[in-house]
C-alpha cells in the first residue's frame, strides 16, 4: 500500500509576490501598519506582516511567521509593505 505524500508548495520569492499583490491590498496593509506605529511608537515589535480581509480593506497585524488565513484573506509580509514604502 502506497502512502500519499503531498507535494511541497512552491516557494515564491518576494519579487514574485510583489507582482501578484494588488495596489489596494498593499495600501490596506500599509494603513494597518501605520496605525500600529501611531499607537505603539514606544514599544515597536516588528510584525511578520498584515492579514487583509479582501472587500473590507481591514488589516490585522500578525506576529507569527505562518498565519492561518480564512477564505477571502490575504497575507502581506512586512518586507512587501516595507519595500512599497520607500
Amino acid at each position: 500500500m502506497t502512502r500519499y505524500q503531498p507535494h511541497p508548495e512552491p516557494t515564491i520569492t518576494t519579487s514574485e509576490t510583489q507582482s501578484l499583490l494588488a495596489p489596494d491590498l498593499i495600501r490596506a496593509a500599509r494603513s494597518a501598519y501605520g496605525m500600529y506605529l501611531k499607537v505603539h511608537s514606544e514599544q515597536m515589535q516588528r510584525p511578520a506582516g498584515v492579514v487583509v480581509s479582501q472587500g473590507s480593506d481591514r488589516g490585522q497585524l500578525i506576529f507569527a511567521s505562518h498565519p492561518v488565513l480564512l477564505p477571502g484573506e490575504r497575507f502581506v509580509t512586512f518586507d512587501e509593505i516595507e519595500s512599497q514604502m520607500y
